[in-house]
């Protein structure tokens, strides 16, 4: 995607940091942190997802262990797009194994992996025992 964003940064000990319109304060800016904000600024300003909808990094537990997920974006109360942010412009079954591991107790709507360059958009449904890949990320209306 090419799209230019106006993000804030800060400057301090050789370091960039990005703010985050959702947990509103700056962070290091790493490629990874370099997804995750473009993928924030797409859904907020071009799909019209609402801030508050939108969660970051947020912690669950599966099987035990603590996991953290990237972006959860909510709609209706119930999970409804899980997105996993990755620097790597490689995406691996590793990766695709994750997101559906997640996905077995989120049950979210969509899943999407992305490294803003490339996006797999998918939707698994589980009454015909299918994935369905889509070629964009669905509007929030």
């Amino acid at each position: 995607m090419k799209i230019k964003y106006n993000f804030e940064y800060k400057y301090h000990n050789n370091n960039t940091y990005i703010y985050c319109l959702i947990r509103k304060k700056y962070y290091l800016l790493t490629k990874e942190e370099y997804v995750r904000q473009h993928m924030l600024y797409y859904l907020i300003y071009n799909k019209g997802y609402n801030i508050s909808s939108i969660f970051v990094e947020k912690y669950f537990l599966f099987n035990n262990v603590k996991t953290r997920i990237d972006i959860i974006v909510y709609k209706k109360k119930k999970p409804y797009i899980l997105i996993e942010c990755k620097s790597s412009c490689i995406f691996s079954q590793k990766v695709l194994s994750q997101i559906m591991r997640y996905n077995f107790y989120i049950k979210s709507y969509f899943l999407i992996i992305t490294n803003w360059i490339n996006n797999i958009i998918l939707k698994i449904d589980i009454k015909n025992n299918i994935i369905i890949f889509f070629n964009e990320i669905p509007n929030f209306k």
